[in-house]
């Protein structure tokens, strides 16, 4: 089954950020006189970064706007609520540290100061409860009074309340940067749960007590079912990266309503590249075992802040509001609307309520304002041309645009992901970077990249610009990078605007930028061998985790735990583990890859000199696990070894320009194989192209680490260790590791 939707844009607001959007219930009344079987017209709230409220909805195609706020502080979040048991038609804005209740009329009746030091970033309002968060800090208000609060290590992105059938309990769930929920009950943390992915927006169904579903960074969303009695919690895959669709982008949020009219909810997700996709669910109690079936899906090149399911445009037809992040607000409904008009104006429509649609009084009423629009374009555009000459006594002010961007890991092929937007057409993009990264294609993108040449001395690894075609405000760029060579991304970024600007953004390359974080390591994990790197000194505890998050993504900003505290971290391509013990004086670092703990030890000690604080350090490097790491790359060693040599045979046979049966059945079964699968071949080895490169690249800096501890250079060795690897065998491998060979120069002498 297909879902047909028609565009309808209602109108444009100033820029947007999740959370921005909520349609009101209809009324009671409305609802009654019409019939419980009718969809009534629902009015829209919408809040922007400047600050500005304002409720409208649509009368006969007409934009009805029922009231408007003065600009203000920029506005965080919009959300409903209602005593319990009522209607939710109160309308809640979240600005700086200060939450605001509006009625339907505009009339304000709640100004509330909460006690955050931090901007409330998120929101949520169920009955008396209202529970807001800055970055860190958690609060819990009912009546207006703090109840309780909770301080977070990580940045909270999102927060949500489930509130459990026939029971006044609130539990509420914080999605984490730090790829974790934390479901919390009376501001204590009942439970945490870890993720594979960043979590970016939570979303709780109506009349659910105990799901609450969970959008990802890497695309995915997941269900999760939390057993309200115990610990135990379910969780289900909806959406995930399905072969050859490519790389979802990352969810920005999240609905779910009864577009189709059968009685059961759609899952609707909206993405930061602009996709919004529909999903059919086999059941609107939300059981596991479900099958989501995708029945809609269309891309609005701009980021889709926020989305309702409802009735907007037209009494009787269910639509999606969307809100995109430059605050273009958009119905996407089920009303089959023709596109064709007449010679005389008229639309040649379909009898969509009992009689024709005549469009003529509108069009001319369009026409009226696109010609006011121009004439005030052109005035503005004048004055704006006299005050830029060198005799006007006016000033050419440059704007400072904001910038919607996400710096990204994947996990699933070891990449960065840069997302930049702005709300104006971009002209191009330059990239500078002192540490070497390769730039990646991106399907998606539509500009033109050109690379310069750089030179040694001057420090730069890459020095590229990315043109970009005709109203273009967002572009995705995708790099790699090299763990040990650490650096700052630098990106200007110029609008399409007079006079000339350019903004320019800072994105730092951790030495070990390829770690993710694990939160419950098994036993089995770290029962591995491992090699040690101890450090002692005069240091304090906050200056050695400022010098991990400097060397390291993905760990909290700031801790709030006394003592030693412990982190698990995984190499996203190889697998390998790094264990940091830290605490005042003294860090223990463990890991299965020497190159890890070699790379760790001279940042720190780079760090450490800059402080003049002076380290005790020792090292026990354990033989053991240079057989072990081997192993553990060796799948991908014969994979992309095979992979190269079948493309290379592949190409060699296509030459020999074979024209029929015969002489394809004097060919071998392995080579009528290789010319049978020799586009599925060519397509993966174009993918990944470097991947063989970069496992060469790993097994070359285990060795030269390796001896680098024991004062030994053994890069003269290195054409040979490339020649072992491109004809693989394991004995061969390991033995080569374990001897150091006759004419090795000692470090010093080198």
């Amino acid at each position: 089954m297909e879902l047909e939707l028609t565009r309808v844009d209602y109108t444009n607001v100033g820029l947007t950020g999740p959370n921005s959007l909520q349609l009101l219930p209809p009324s009671a009344s409305t609802a009654s006189s019409s019939g419980g079987g009718h969809k009534q017209q629902q009015k829209v709230a919408i809040g922007d970064q400047d600050g500005v409220l304002q409720l409208f909805s649509m009368k006969k195609d007409e934009l009805q706007v029922h009231f408007k706020t003065l600009p203000s502080e920029k506005i965080a979040s919009v959300k409903l609520g209602g005593q319990a048991g009522s209607v939710a038609d109160k309308i809640f804005t979240a600005s700086e540290n200060k939450v605001r209740g509006f009625n339907k009329k505009g009339k304000l009746f709640l100004a509330f100061e909460t006690s955050l030091t931090e901007t409330i970033r998120s929101m949520c309002v169920s009955g008396s409860d209202l529970l807001v968060c800055g970055n860190h800090v958690y609060n819990h208000y009912r009546d207006c009074k703090e109840v309780g609060s909770y301080l977070c290590g990580d940045v909270i992105v999102d927060v949500a309340a489930l509130c459990p059938n026939n029971t006044s309990r609130l539990i509420t769930v914080l999605a984490c940067s730090g790829r974790v929920l934390r479901v919390l009950e009376h501001a204590r943390v009942r439970q945490t749960l870890e993720l594979e992915s960043v979590p970016t927006v939570l979303y709780v169904p109506k009349g659910i007590g105990d799901r609450i579903l969970c959008g990802f960074s890497d695309g995915s969303v997941i269900l999760f079912h939390l057993n309200l009695l115990s610990t135990e919690v379910k969780r289900e895959l909806l959406v995930a990266d399905r072969e050859g669709e490519g790389i979802l982008s990352a969810v920005t949020c999240l609905a779910t309503y009864d577009l189709s009219g059968d009685g059961k909810e759609e899952l609707i997700v909206g993405r930061r590249d602009g996709t919004l996709q529909v999903f059919a669910m086999n059941s609107d109690e939300y059981q596991f075992e479900m099958e989501c079936t995708q029945i809609y899906r269309d891309n609005f090149s701009e980021s889709i802040s926020a989305l309702q399911g409802g009735c907007v445009g037209a009494t009787n037809y269910t639509e999606i509001v969307v809100c995109t992040y430059s605050g273009r607000i958009f119905g996407l409904t089920t009303q089959c609307i023709s596109k064709s008009l007449g010679d005389n104006g008229s639309r040649s429509a379909e009898k969509l309520a009992g009689t024709p649609v005549d469009t003529s009084a509108k069009l001319q009423r369009i026409r009226a304002e696109i010609y006011e629009l121009e004439q005030t374009i052109a005035k503005e555009r004048e004055r704006y041309q006299l005050s830029t000459q060198a005799l006007s006594s006016g000033l050419s002010a440059i704007p400072m645009l904001p910038i919607n961007d996400a710096f990204l890991l994947s996990k699933d092929d070891a990449t960065y992901l840069l997302s930049l937007e702005i709300p104006t057409p971009i002209e191009h993009v330059l990239l500078q970077c002192d540490a070497p990264i390769t730039l990646l294609d991106v399907e998606k993108n539509t500009a033109v990249v050109s690379f310069s040449e750089c030179d040694k001395l001057s420090g730069n690894c890459l020095l590229a610009s990315y043109r970009c075609q005709l109203n273009t405000n967002r572009i995705d760029l995708k790099f790699r990078t090299i763990e040990g060579q650490t650096g700052t991304l630098q990106v200007y970024i110029t609008p399409n605007l007079q006079p000339k600007c350019c903004q320019l953004k800072r994105y730092p390359i951790a030495p070990l930028s390829l770690h993710m974080i694990v939160h419950n390591a098994t036993d089995e994990m770290l029962a591995r061998p491992m090699n040690t790197l101890t450090l002692r000194g005069p240091f304090s505890q906050a200056e050695m985790h400022n010098w991990m998050i400097n060397s390291i993504p993905e760990l909290p900003e700031k801790l709030y735990e006394s003592g030693k505290v412990a982190y698990t971290f995984r190499h996203v391509f190889i697998g390998t583990l790094l264990v940091c013990e830290y605490g005042k004086g003294e860090a223990t670092f463990r890991s299965d890859n020497i190159s890890t703990i070699s790379i760790l030890k001279d940042f720190i000690t780079k760090e450490a000199t800059k402080k003049r604080i002076k380290l005790e350090i020792s090292t026990s490097i354990n033989e053991s696990t240079i057989p072990s790491l081997i192993k553990l790359i060796e799948p991908m060693i014969l994979h992309y070894n095979k992979l190269t040599k079948d493309y290379q045979l592949a190409q060699a046979l296509l030459d020999l320009d074979i024209r029929d049966d015969d002489e394809f059945n004097t060919l071998s079964e392995e080579y009528r194989s290789l010319i049978r699968n020799q586009q599925a071949i060519g397509a993966e080895f174009r993918k990944q192209p470097t991947i063989l490169n970069r496992i060469y690249g790993i097994l070359t800096d285990l060795y030269i680490d390796k001896f680098k501890f024991k004062g030994v250079n053994v890069k003269t060795k290195l054409p040979q260790l490339i020649e072992l690897l491109e004809n693989y065998s394991y004995d061969e491998l390991v033995q080569f590791y374990s001897v150091v060979k006759a004419g090795d120069e000692e470090l010093g002498d080198g």
